[in-house]
């Protein structure tokens, strides 16, 4: 005979993030890009205005003004965590920390997102009762879904799952 799991047992804390190598990666091609474009921003920019009265100061703000918050969203994404707790999921990144708990999250989705140089990847959603939906740090899937991506959507629904039937 199947035993049913008991839902009122208290659930094991789950930590949520990104493989150390894949992180690794992450952090060198973001790196590789911030000297190049650094470089071009120091050598090439000011050189392009030197005749005008600008001198490349516009263009470089503008620049860095760009880069800057691209920057804050991959390590976010990349180096943040989601921690899941019979209270709810707790999310921790470089400038916050917050608990959602389980009873104020109507689903959990996947969405595959796409960036202006044709770059894609895919992210998980929290939708919350009020309010617009949370993106959980630490799930990060480049490309396509790869099966650690899919586990990790399978083990939120997991979690969720008790407190959805109790609705």
């Amino acid at each position: 005979m199947a035993m049913t799991p008991n839902y009122h047992e208290p659930m094991e804390t789950v930590r949520i993030a990104l493989p150390r190598r894949q992180r690794r990666s992450m952090l060198l091609g973001l790196a590789v890009v911030t000297v190049t474009l650094g470089l071009i921003a120091l050598f090439v920019l000011p050189r392009a205005y030197a005749n005008t009265t600008s001198s490349g100061a516009i263009a470089t703000t503008v620049f860095a003004g760009i880069w800057l918050p691209s920057v804050f969203y991959i390590l976010n994404r990349t180096f943040g965590t989601t921690t899941l707790t019979p209270e709810g999921m707790r999310f921790r990144t470089a400038v916050s920390r917050r608990l959602i708990p389980w009873h104020k999250i109507t689903r959990i989705e996947d969405e595959h997102r796409t960036g202006r140089g044709g770059a894609s990847w895919w992210v998980i959603r929290a939708h919350l009762t009020r309010g617009r939906p949370v993106v959980l740090p630490g799930v990060l899937s480049e490309g396509r879904r790869d099966e650690q991506f899919l586990a990790t959507l399978r083990t939120l629904h997991e979690y969720r799952a008790p407190t959805a039937r109790q609705r």
